[in-house]
């Protein structure tokens, strides 16, 4: 029985808890670092250090015989928001602590019926603060290792340690406690975080490799002329020379090793340095997917979770403007704060569907029906059948179920009506028409039924320039990609004429929005802009859209072979094709798809997160602008970036993998094997080919992070919203302290990668 089947098999198709394997996790080598020097900064006992809140209830306790430390007690009972919280602020009277690049904590919390607890830790030093938020096991001694040597620490004044009480699960009791002890600067071997270069570790795809792809691991130091791949008993498979790589990011030891194509479980030795167990094989990702599967189970709201919640947020509505309500629990959570997104629920289930279409195991199949269904529900049940849905549900905290007549959070969730979160939702519910229809007839018409409805609200919402206030004016290359997508799905089932009629008009909007002249002297064209006229060049800062016009026309191009317009829609792919085979060499040797390039003049302002506390938006363009200036210089007034540009929503695998969606379409429609490992190329970054040598989807490979998870436990499968920029840099940072966003747990983010897989699953890599 092999790996996957054995999983299978005790998560019952993933149906059970899955438990990570925590001697592969980052946390616990952090733990088991050795620390060379340590000065205790609390013992836990002196109150001539301790300054509380006048609310909050605390004493020195014994946590063993003998033993004292701080004890602070609380109430976790919530409704609507802003969630409570219960802090200790510890007086270090400007302490020096350069020579310290550890912080080390140890909290137990005390409590009955919760699965998790969330904290703020924070450390202020010459006015500045920087935070870690751990999540917390309930009823045990928590160790909390946390490196600060990327940090200003000369003077530092205050360490603050803030319980945040997330309301009282129905399971719960509201009577919590905290007891804080022994809390240490020390000196360790700190990792690195911070640029792209490997150094001594070696970076490769810790799921595997397929055997008639490329193949490729990355190091920073190497004076060895050879590699060597070797089986599990030692012995060498293969052997090949280093490659030594020396470019605009540093340099490089590439070890190929692409030739070696027989199937089974292998490690690259280089020196005395040695990767963990990879496999060869024709499906490396078929662990990582039912791993997606186990964490979308985890994030469902309104259901049973064992190990996880009760029946959640069933007293949740949305309104809309004539005070009507729906239900809006179900579906998934969204990310960490359980909040829900219409769009990410769409194109999970979406993604799903999709690639339920081509994969060919039976069990797997059945799981994903089962997984998509649950998003299509929500779906049908947010809608109000007249063009509004509930958009975003902002759950906040742990409830009791209880709707009450004066219900605050009701009020929080206004329905709009919307032309791309209508098409999102069309496209998904009549995608669905087929999967259904066999065993349950009534409930696949249903969503052919709704799917055509919302579609014609999108079309008569975006005719008529009707957008969302929450997520504000139509970007017409996205909408009418969408809208391209939602018009083909509907034609495959129906064969009505007239909806590839709407489809061929918007696609000529699409085309319209690409750059098809060239800008500066490398006259670089194919990327996209928001809209016809060239007024703002299309990018995301977090949320990742980008697919949605190429994943339009490449959809028209797969139901509408032989149409007259079909060149002009290849045309507009290849475009992109050319547009990304010209920019890719700029990260080299990983070969992450860049972000976007940026024209300054050209950057919407409407679609960047600006803090309250930053400044106003034209003060925020001129952040935005410097950072874009540190790509690569394309024109006078253009720049392309590896990573994208942001304020505040720093954490990028959505946005790449939007990118690799589009790049994946075209792949598949083209049939062009280049574009195909382009793909790839991308998630061995995520899981592991990438300068930290960690993988980022928590349960999988090796050196993965803790998660920011907040109100849940560590969930095996999730992916979070993805390795960010430190400050202005274009260079991957992947601190080891976990905050939002950037390591927040994500639907969209594992919803993006299923739709990738589901088109390079779609085609034999065997």
């Amino acid at each position: 029985m092999n790996k996957v089947e054995k999983l299978k098999k005790i998560s019952r198709n993933a149906t059970v808890l899955i438990k990570p394997d925590l001697s592969n996790d980052s946390n616990t080598r952090w733990k088991n670092k050795e620390v060379k020097e340590s000065f205790e900064l609390f013992d836990g006992k002196n109150l001539d250090q301790i300054v509380v809140k006048d609310d909050l209830k605390w004493a020195i306790e014994e946590y063993e015989t003998g033993k004292e430390c701080f004890a602070m007690e609380g109430i976790t009972y919530a409704e609507g928001g802003p969630r409570p919280t219960k802090s200790l602020t510890i007086k270090l009277n400007n302490l020096d602590l350069t020579k310290y690049n550890r912080l080390s904590f140890y909290i137990k919390p005390i409590s009955v019926g919760y699965q998790n607890f969330y904290f703020h830790i924070s450390m202020y030093n010459n006015g500045s603060v920087i935070t870690d938020a751990p999540s917390l096991d309930p009823n045990v001694w928590n160790h909390i290792p946390w490196e600060i040597g990327g940090f200003e620490r000369n003077n530092v004044d205050t360490i603050t340690i803030t319980a945040f009480m997330m309301g009282c699960p129905p399971e719960g009791l509201p009577e919590v406690k905290f007891y804080i002890r022994n809390i240490y600067a020390e000196v360790v071997e700190e990792d690195y975080d911070n640029g792209w270069d490997p150094q001594d570790r070696i970076a490769y795809s810790h799921v595997g490799y397929y055997p008639n792809q490329e193949k490729i691991a990355v190091t920073g130091v190497c004076n060895e002329k050879e590699f060597f791949l070797k089986n599990q008993d030692g012995e060498v498979v293969f052997k090949g020379k280093t490659n030594l790589i020396d470019n605009n990011l540093g340099k490089f030891c590439e070890m190929n090793f692409s030739d070696f194509k027989e199937i089974g479980e292998y490690y690259i030795q280089v020196g005395d340095r040695k990767t963990e167990l990879f496999e060869v094989s024709n499906s490396p990702y078929d662990m990582s997917i039912w791993k997606s599967m186990n964490f979308l189970r985890l994030l469902r709201c309104g259901e049973d979770i064992p190990g996880v919640h009760s029946p959640c947020h069933l007293n949740c509505r949305s309104v809309d403007s004539e005070g009507n309500s729906v239900p809006v629990f179900g579906g998934w959570h969204d990310a960490g704060d359980v909040s829900q997104f219409e769009i990410c629920t769409a194109e999970m289930a979406h993604a799903i569907l999709d690639l339920a279409e081509v994969v060919k195991e039976e069990d797997l199949y059945n799981r994903l029906l089962d997984e998509a269904r649950v998003g299509l529900n929500w779906l049908l049940r947010t809608r109000f059948g007249n063009g509004m849905r509930a958009l975003a549900v902002l759950y906040n905290v742990w409830r009791d179920n209880v709707l009450k007549v004066d219900n605050k959070s009701t009020a929080l969730n206004v329905a709009e009506n919307g032309p791309f979160e209508n098409f999102v939702a069309s496209a998904a519910l009549a995608k669905a028409y087929k999967f259904y229809n066999e065993e349950d007839p009534v409930f696949s018409e249903w969503c052919l039924r709704a799917g055509i409805e919302d579609f014609e609200f999108g079309v008569d919402g975006y005719k008529n320039g009707i957008y969302t206030k929450r997520w504000g004016p139509n970007i017409d290359s996205q909408v009418a990609g969408h809208g391209i997508i939602a018009a083909c799905e509907i034609y495959a089932v129906t064969k009505d004429e007239k909806y590839l009629d709407i489809a061929k008009d918007y696609a000529k909007i699409v085309l319209s929005c690409q750059e098809v002249e060239g800008i500066g002297e490398s006259k670089l064209k194919g990327f996209f802009y928001e809209d016809p006229k060239h007024e703002w060049i299309l990018t995301y800062e977090h949320r990742g859209h980008e697919q949605s016009p190429i994943h339009g026309l490449a959809r028209l191009m797969e139901v509408c072979p032989n149409d007259n317009e079909f060149s002009s829609w290849k045309k507009g792919l290849e475009l992109y094709r050319d547009y990304i085979l010209t920019t890719l060499s700029l990260s080299k040797p990983y070969g992450v798809l860049p972000g976007h390039i940026y024209i300054l003049d050209k950057i919407n302002m409407e679609r960047f997160t600006v803090p309250p506390s930053y400044g106003t938006k034209p003060e925020a363009l001129i952040k935005l602008r410097k950072q874009a200036s540190t790509g690569l210089k394309i024109a006078d007034n253009a720049y392309m970036r590896i990573f994208p540009i942001s304020i505040q929503r720093k954490g990028y695998h959505a946005t790449l993998l939007s990118k690799t969606k589009a790049v994946s379409m075209i792949a598949k429609v083209l049939k062009d094997d280049q574009l195909k490992q382009i793909c790839i190329d991308q998630l061995e970054w995520m899981f592991g080919k990438n300068p930290f040598s960690s993988s980022t989807m928590y349960g999988e490979g090796h050196n993965y992070h803790p998660l920011y998870v907040a109100f849940s436990p560590q969930m095996v499968g999730a992916l979070p919203v993805g390795i960010k920029t430190k400050g202005d840099e274009d260079a991957p940072y992947w601190p080891m302290m976990t905050q939002a966003v950037y390591k927040e747990i994500w639907g969209h983010t594992t919803g993006k990668y299923l739709w990738v897989l589901a088109d390079l699953y779609g085609d034999s890599y065997e």
